[in-house]
């Protein structure tokens, strides 16, 4: 799922790229540039950090919700044993207990699900906007037309004019993400 979602990121990371640079190449030649986001959360001080938090809070979560399924599963082998000798009031109760058990189960499921993608979107924009000033201030410097993200779009260009390097040497710069 994290890695979709962050390929989905630099994605549109690249396409904003591609679509706020103004247009300069009737000029002549144009100079490309390229940036490779998946490297830059790899080799990133940022991109390593955030995926150990991300690491430590599946850990919680996954600790929080495991003696709930143990307690969920128990009780329903316990009911399939049980069910044939209890009378129809008594399994129409142990029933709704079960589909009690398991909405609740499934409520902090999607509590989970919503919190990781809540945190992914904290860190995930953040990045994104720290790398995207980054890019723009290397390609002004460097007088770059457009810059592509590698990991958004099939491209092949020189290693010259690659600066993955360069973004994740600047990110590294700037204080930790408080997410």
């Amino acid at each position: 799922m994290k890695e979709r979602y962050v390929g989905w990121v630099f994605c549109v990371v690249g396409l904003i790229m591609l679509l706020s640079t103004p247009p300069v190449f009737a000029a002549g030649s144009s100079k490309i540039g390229v940036v490779d986001g998946m490297k830059v959360l790899e080799l990133s001080q940022w991109g390593r950090q955030a995926s150990e938090e991300f690491r430590r809070e599946a850990e919680k979560v996954k600790a929080d919700l495991e003696p709930k399924e143990k307690a969920l599963l128990t009780a329903r082998d316990e009911f399939d044993k049980k069910k044939d000798v209890l009378d129809q009031k008594a399994k129409t109760k142990k029933e709704q207990e079960l589909r009690d058990l398991y909405q609740d189960f499934q409520k902090q499921t999607v509590q989970a699900n919503a919190k990781f993608e809540e945190l992914q979107a904290g860190m995930f924009g953040k990045a994104r906007e720290a790398v995207r000033k980054i890019v723009e201030k290397i390609a002004k410097d460097e007088k770059f037309d457009l810059v592509f993200d590698k990991s958004a779009v099939v491209f092949v260009a020189s290693d010259k004019d690659e600066i993955t390097q360069r973004v994740v040497t600047e990110l590294d710069k700037m204080p930790p993400f408080k997410y």
